[in-house]
């Protein structure tokens, strides 16, 4: 636009403000689509008008990206209100009239709490839904299998809003569609760019369906909508890049963390050795968090004969199995890495420390056996075979084991003052190495002892010492024997609601970790403490029973299978799956999988 066409804008701008200033009543001025306005000079004309508005003027501007208004000043000037996608999502309650009065419907409270889960309240795409559902008799099962690939839905988001977008802004989107949640610096190791955190922050800016996570803008993800129908897309169009894009994202997450994602994303990637590897290498750390549900899940999820063939994968499994009770499941993995090991030589492909490892399994194995003398045995035995030249915190971790299980055999086998000279010894080296499970297990013990003889608010102190901020980050699964112990000892000094309180929260965090025998213990105590004997059955009915279609998703959870692998085994759309496993939950009173895992088999649902 030339300056002089430019000044004319400007002179009917300040006549329009002029005018405004001069009317009585209250003037709202529209401005609809506003993100379709290209021209600088038109959108510098609006910047004027709306800076220079009487107060009986307001302007509305209806528009998908932020327009190019000084909208800091505004703010600050409280002279600003903005309405985001946010606060036009509907709740189950508004999706619910919404379909009833505006299209007609009548849907059953389960169908509509799973579209507005589906659609995270979208308007647009329960309005396609709406329209989809009109004439059809079974509209569950439409419900059910209500995804982005429905074709209103895809043509919605198609035209709508990957229509609009650059090429390159598209290619972005594709690249990084794999991933459940997005930074700048991990969309930069998918996608190549340097400019990961602009890019999102600019997708967000223009109104993409983009889901910030954290007030700081770092961290978003997208609409599961549109994650849905990239990754299709990307499939589609280019379905060899997948399993890369999935390896560069577990290498990321590798690096800066948490190692959940680096193991799911490996796992993703559909490469079992490189899987089994990345799993090999944070599998200690989930063992010293209590964590067994989860790392069993992860094993699960190879191949069998990758597991088996690892001696390092073998043990860590028998880990797993011996700490949850499952003495032969354990032997049976032991007797994998022995011929792992057979096969390939110590030296290949198995850290120096897998014979004492394998011993120390073995002492947990024996106490479960009731076989005190070869536990503790076996726990000398782990002790003599810890090789030299480990780095330090791994000889702390090893050490402190030994010393730990070694203390466990010689309280069961009524040595007192044998035990408490091997928790001393283990309790600063495991409390170095970061084994969480082991602190939790000496202090549980410790505190028991100071019971017996009577030294309750030693007891007490001591539990409290071990569940101080500083002793560890946040609460843990491990921690649950501490709970159990302060529950135990509230109850003798009378407190009985902060004792079914503290045993209350050690059988949650025992059902989270995967820790069967605390789990027994703490139940059993909350039963008594409540005034019911022996606490609720493991075999107890549930309030509302899982549905067939509930227990085959259930038993893939169970197998390790991820929600991908669920969908294309049973033939349902991923949306399903997710909404299965919502509902799934919900019946078991489980916050997550590991949790809903851990709840079947108490109840007899799924094979212990």
């Amino acid at each position: 636009m030339s300056g002089e066409a430019s000044a004319a804008v400007d002179d009917v701008i300040g006549e329009l403000t002029i005018l405004l200033g001069e009317l009585a009543d209250p003037v709202l001025l529209v401005l609809d689509d506003y993100h379709l306005i290209e021209s600088a000079t038109v959108r510098r004309a609006v910047a004027l008008l709306v800076d220079g508005l009487p107060e009986r003027a307001h302007v509305i501007i209806a528009t998908r990206a932020d327009p190019a208004l000084p909208l800091a000043r505004l703010r600050a000037r409280a002279e600003l209100v903005e309405i985001r996608a946010d606060a036009l999502r509907f709740t189950q309650q508004e999706a619910a009239e919404f379909f009833a009065e505006r299209m007609g419907l009548a849907l059953a409270g389960p169908d509509v709490e799973s579209l507005v889960a589906r659609t995270e309240g979208w308007p647009a795409a329960l309005q396609l839904a709406g329209l989809s559902l009109a004439g059809r008799a079974d509209r569950s099962a439409f419900v059910r299998d209500f995804a982005a690939t429905h074709r209103f839905v895809l043509d919605f988001i198609s035209d709508e809003i990957l229509a609009t977008l650059e090429p390159e802004v598209a290619t972005f989107l594709l690249r990084t569609s794999v991933l459940d949640r997005l930074s700048g610096s991990l969309c930069d190791a998918l996608s190549g760019r340097t400019d990961g955190q602009a890019m999102l922050e600019r997708l967000e800016r223009s109104n993409v369906p983009l889901v910030p996570l954290d007030d700081q803008r770092r961290w978003y993800r997208y609409h599961r909508l549109l994650a849905d129908l990239l990754r299709a897309r990307l499939e589609l169009a280019q379905p060899d890049e997948t399993a890369g894009l999935h390896r560069r994202a577990a290498d990321w997450f590798r690096e800066h963390g948490p190692d959940d994602d680096a193991v799911d994303h490996a796992l993703r990637t559909g490469d079992a050795e490189y899987a089994g590897r990345i799993i090999g290498q944070v599998s200690g750390a989930r063992i010293h968090g209590a964590e067994l549900v989860t790392l069993r899940g992860w094993l699960d999820r190879l191949p069998a004969d990758r597991v088996a063939a690892d001696a390092l994968l073998s043990v860590r499994y028998a880990w797993t199995l011996a700490l949850a009770g499952d003495a032969s499941g354990a032997e049976l993995r032991l007797a994998d890495a022995e011929a792992a090991l057979a096969n390939r030589g110590a030296g290949q492909g198995a850290p120096p420390s897998i014979a004492a490892e394998m011993a120390l399994v073995r002492s947990v194995l024996a106490r479960l056996r009731g076989q005190t003398p070869d536990a503790i045995l076996e726990a000398d035995r782990g002790l003599a075979l810890i090789p030299a030249g480990l780095q330090r915190r791994s000889t702390a971790v090893l050490t402190g084991d030994a010393y730990a299980l070694l203390g466990h055999a010689h309280l069961e086998a009524g040595d007192i003052e044998a035990a408490i000279g091997a928790y001393a010894r283990a309790r600063p080296l495991v409390a170095e190495g970061g084994n969480h499970f082991a602190v939790a297990d000496i202090t549980r013990n410790l505190a028991r002892l100071e019971a017996q003889r009577g030294n309750l608010r030693a007891a007490l102190e001591a539990c409290d010492v071990a569940l101080a901020p500083e002793a560890a980050p946040g609460e843990l699964p491990a921690q649950a024997p501490i709970h159990l112990a302060r529950a135990e000892i509230l109850g003798r000094l009378g407190d009985a609601a902060a004792a079914l309180e503290a045993a209350e929260r050690a059988e949650i965090l025992a059902r989270r970790g995967g820790d069967v025998s605390t789990l027994r213990e703490a139940r059993a105590l909350r039963g008594q403490l409540a005034g019911g004997g022996a606490g609720p059955p493991a075999s107890a009915a549930l309030v509302e029973p899982l549905s067939e279609r509930e227990l085959e998703v259930l038993r893939l959870v169970a197998a390790g299978r991820s929600n991908r692998q669920i969908a294309a085994e049973l033939f349902l759309a991923l949306g399903t799956v997710k909404a299965h496993l919502h509902t799934i939950s919900g019946k078991l009173g489980a916050a997550n999988r590991v949790e809903a895992i851990a709840r079947a088999r108490e109840l007899g649902l799924l094979p212990r």
